[in-house]
């Protein structure tokens, strides 16, 4: 007989004492008797709420704390601190469950943004009996006016009411600043058209500076959000791609508002509305049995909202054609050894809210010991100067209803990579898929991570993805790295991870195969 972690733990649970020192205690004394809570989620290999370490069984809680700014963040929304894991929230609070879901992770609250987490949190008296959920801002003066009766200003929607500080001003009084107490533009802020501009996080009026047209200047980067300009039916905004209807109610929710719909004018996988540029975060265009997603996980590690990243979908039906471009700012404008972010376009699943197909159409989630031989075939071409990489990779999580708290591993395969940064310790060389590689492990994440970085980059070529993986689980151990475990991968991904600069990327060609 092998013993082993479940082995111990199924022993634990169902043939020592546990069940009769439980009894004990409830008849003796008024105490009772439980396990400790384990320290991270990733001891529970099988799912089932229950782990094992430090020689015994323990619970995985019910809940995570939210971490404070001195924990350790990793790249899945997960920090480590005092010990156990914790929700990063980003800076923002976790939402209760009056607020408003925007389907992809956040939501609004108490005239915010909030993140549903592991658990979210319990709703205040005070909190519970006003409609702060599902009301956005009052416009001031100061607002752009979007019409029917939403503006934007502060980086986000607002709208006109009978309360606002300023009703919705006309095109002539925007244009000429009149009761407006907005600061006039530099020649280096964003032109949003009619009069009004954007920099340094909030609106501004043109005067008689003009805009400045070089869009190779980094500081002239759109802010992070742009308004939808799609247009509005029946008074309800057009939604921009159908990726928050997850009802399949043709309602959706972007720039913190509802949004309809529309056939021709709403990006569908049927219909991805091609050579249209999306920069709202998050946004996702689905094609085929793809999904092009605008991930910008840690916008919030830049010091201003002069960023900007968008997608687009090009090519033809059939035949499409992946695109990015970003700009990250300087080195300087953020922090340097962050990842900033990782747009990408991804086969398989992410989350619940973030699948391209179905499992018994991809093949995927898949169990590690179940998995096909997959062969990746990519080609991509780039502009810019930036600190980036190029990189697929791949998360495995206990659950084959893959989440992001049921993450457990993570494998990446760096086919280019940055002129300074490096993805952590390396511990080894190896020959697979017929090319040499340098591996990484981060030993400072709180989950599996490995690395392959390519010894000689390329911007085409094949993967065989089951080669990697079956490195990492039966080679990997050898050098330090984590243990797979009996996990299933979700999805094959492929994307830039930018630290800083700017830049643009086609992805000419993804493709999986089985």
């Amino acid at each position: 007989m092998v013993i082993n972690r479940t082995t111990l733990k199924s022993m634990a649970r169902k043939f020592f004492t546990l069940p009769l020192l439980f009894a004990l205690s409830a008849f003796y004394s008024p105490f009772t008797l439980a396990a400790p809570e384990c320290s991270s989620a990733v001891v529970d290999v099988d799912g089932d709420g229950w782990g094992y370490e430090n020689s015994q069984s323990c619970t995985i809680p019910a809940g995570h704390p939210t971490c404070s700014a001195s924990a350790t963040i990793g790249s899945n929304g997960w920090g480590y601190e005092n010990g156990k894991s914790c929700i990063d929230t980003g800076g923002k609070p976790l939402c209760s469950s009056s607020a408003v879901n925007s389907g992809n992770g956040w939501g609004w609250e108490d005239n915010r943004s909030c993140r549903f987490g592991g658990t979210q949190e319990t709703t205040s008296s005070s909190s519970s009996s006003s409609t702060s959920g599902s009301t956005a801002p009052s416009c001031t003066s100061a607002a752009i006016d979007n019409g029917d009766g939403w503006g934007w200003e502060n980086n986000r929607s607002c709208r006109y009411t009978s309360g606002s500080s300023a009703s919705a001003p006309s095109s002539t009084s925007q244009s000429s600043g009149s009761g407006s107490s907005a600061a006039q533009c530099s020649a280096n802020a964003e032109d949003n058209g009619n009069g009004w501009g954007f920099e340094f996080g909030e609106s501004c009026r043109w005067g008689s500076v003009q805009p400045n047209r070089n869009t190779n200047s980094v500081i002239a980067a759109p802010p992070p959000v742009a308004v939808s300009a799609i247009g509005y039916t029946n008074g309800t905004p057009i939604c921009l791609t159908d990726a928050s209807d997850g009802n399949g109610d043709n309602f959706g929710y972007e720039n913190d508002q509802s949004c309809r719909i529309v056939a021709g004018r709403t990006a569908t996988a049927e219909d991805p509305l091609l050579n249209t540029r999306w920069c709202q975060p998050w946004a996702e265009i689905a094609y085929g049995d793809y999904v092009l997603q605008n991930n910008t996980w840690n916008f919030s590690d830049v010091y201003s909202d002069r960023w900007s990243q968008c997608i687009e979908l090009g090519g033809s039906r059939g035949n499409y054609v992946a695109k990015w471009d970003y700009n990250w700012l300087a080195k300087n404008e953020g922090n340097e050894y962050s990842v900033k972010s990782y747009p990408q376009v991804y086969y398989g699943r992410k989350t619940r809210n973030s699948q391209s197909g179905t499992p018994a159409k991809l093949g995927l989630p898949v169990n590690v010991n179940n998995m096909p031989n997959y062969k990746v075939r990519y080609k991509y071409r780039e502009t810019g100067t930036a600190e980036r990489n190029v990189a697929l990779e791949s998360f495995f999580h206990t659950s084959c209803e893959a989440e992001e708290w049921n993450k457990h591993f993570e494998m990446m395969i760096w086919v280019n990579k940055p002129v300074i940064k490096t993805p952590g310790t390396k511990v080894t060389e190896a020959t697979i898929d017929g090319k040499r590689w340098d591996v990484y492990i981060n030993p400072a994440l709180t989950w599996g991570y490995v690395a392959f970085v390519e010894q000689t980059p390329s911007n085409e070529g094949w993967l065989d993805w089951k080669e990697f993986v079956d490195w990492t689980r039966f080679q990997g151990p050898q050098h330090g790295v984590w243990s797979v475990g009996n996990t299933c991968m979700g999805a094959i991904e492929i994307g830039t991870e930018t630290f800083w600069g700017n830049g643009t990327f086609t992805l000419d060609e993804f493709r999986v195969t089985r």
